[in-house]
């Protein structure tokens, strides 16, 4: 094993990023995700699953569900989080900094909610501002820190899914 910083061992990351840099058949396989989302029979609640994992999702009482579990915006503001926290561990684990402690913090607009509940037509269902904040204590300085950070933002791809337009190809099929 080698030297670990931020829990990774750093020479297994450092054969991931050449295999990645080299080997485009790997590459195809990290590129493409799936999730399957199923209504539980009643109320606003779902289970996700995601390979082996699932999860609930539902909306709070305050807009009629049964607050089982994080909501679809809810997530969003997770996944973002998520994605920019690991990007910071990476990139600090790149550049050979230990991290202590680090949290991000979120917080979205919906634009208007009424589209979604089909009661205005003006502007639109979903989020028109996120708010995120990385609170870090790391062996470095605080430049270095911020450096990291600005490339965490920059390589994103939950933050670049959600400032991008991206294609989404919606389908039903009717089962009896």
């Amino acid at each position: 094993m080698g030297e670990i910083i931020n829990g990774i061992d750093v020479e297994i990351m450092k054969e991931l990023l050449r295999q990645v840099s080299e080997d485009k058949e790997f590459v195809s396989k990290i590129t493409r995700w799936n999730a399957r989302v199923s209504w539980l029979g009643s109320g606003f609640n779902f289970r996700s699953y995601v390979r082996n994992h699932s999860f609930l999702i539902s909306e709070p009482s305050e807009l009629g569900g049964s607050d089982a579990g994080p909501n679809a915006v809810e997530h969003v503001l997770s996944a973002l989080g998520a994605c920019y926290a690991t990007g910071f561990v990476l990139n600090a684990t790149k550049r050979g900094v230990r991290v202590r402690n680090l949290e991000i913090a979120l917080e979205g607009e919906i634009d208007n909610i009424l589209v979604f509940l089909g009661l205005s037509s003006e502007g639109h269902p979903g989020y028109k501002r996120i708010y995120a904040k990385a609170y870090v204590d790391a062996e470095a300085d605080e430049r270095t820190i911020k450096e990291i950070w600005e490339e965490t933002v920059r390589t994103s791809p939950v933050g670049h899914t959600l400032i991008r337009s991206v294609d989404v190809v919606p389908e039903v099929r009717v089962e009896r």
